[in-house]
């Protein structure tokens, strides 16, 4: 393992590239080190009067893996990621419309639904349409040793004894999702969940550092 003070407070290089896809309202493509997610955007749609919400937006994700076949950690995977986009939309200013979010696994080595999560919210920056604020997602291990990793590796996240996910928004670094794998005492949760609060501020620079690349094209 490598030594906690540098593996705990750095996170992943991140690389990303907006307007990926020509024929969408707005993607992107990040790498979270190896681990590389796609997403796309289109909407505000009509949609089925059936599906229609006469108060906000209706958000449809779709997650695609690199196999192609669904599984039930996939449908998981998607409600993580509607919830968590869907209050930071502002689907009120867009009743009876739909917004679809499509996201494609590329590569996975670890923390793949962090990388999904903030790459949803690059392609959603990238679309236009408006959010209350943008959403960070950071993830925790604990090893056997009783160590806290931020951003695992695979055989990090394969050999841990507990997973910690918190996504927090732009703001006031509020906690907008949280959930976990494994057992762990509540001081871990508690020291978890300060490192990730702190590790987010990377993740919002890198978000301002690339909307200013794009600013002046978009």
């Amino acid at each position: 393992m490598e030594n906690e003070d540098e593996n705990n407070f750095k996170l992943r290089p991140m690389k990303c590239e907006l307007n990926y896809l020509s024929k969408s309202d707005g993607s992107a493509i990040l790498a979270q080190g190896e681990t590389v997610v796609l997403v796309s955007v289109n909407g505000p749609l009509d949609i089925k009067s059936t599906s229609q919400s006469i108060e906000k937006a209706t958000l449809e994700v779709l997650f695609c893996t690199k196999g192609g076949k669904p599984s039930v950690a996939d449908r998981f995977k998607e409600n993580i990621i509607r919830q968590t986009c869907e209050t930071a939309i502002l689907g009120c200013l867009y009743p009876r419309t739909g917004i679809s979010l499509t996201i494609q696994e590329l590569e996975d080595f670890g923390g793949l639904l962090t990388c999904t999560i903030n790459c949803a919210c690059l392609a959603l920056l990238n679309s236009g349409i408006a959010m209350r604020h943008m959403v960070a997602a950071v993830c925790c291990a604990v090893s056997e040793e009783g160590n806290l990793v931020l951003e695992p590796s695979y055989t990090q996240v394969q050999s841990a004894t507990a997973l910690l996910y918190f996504v927090f928004d732009s703001r006031e670094r509020n906690l907008v999702t949280g959930f976990t794998e494994g057992s762990f005492s509540e001081n871990t949760y508690e020291e978890a969940l300060a490192r990730c609060r702190l590790a987010s501020d990377v993740v919002f620079d890198f978000y301002r550092d690339i909307v200013k690349q794009y600013s002046d094209v978009i």
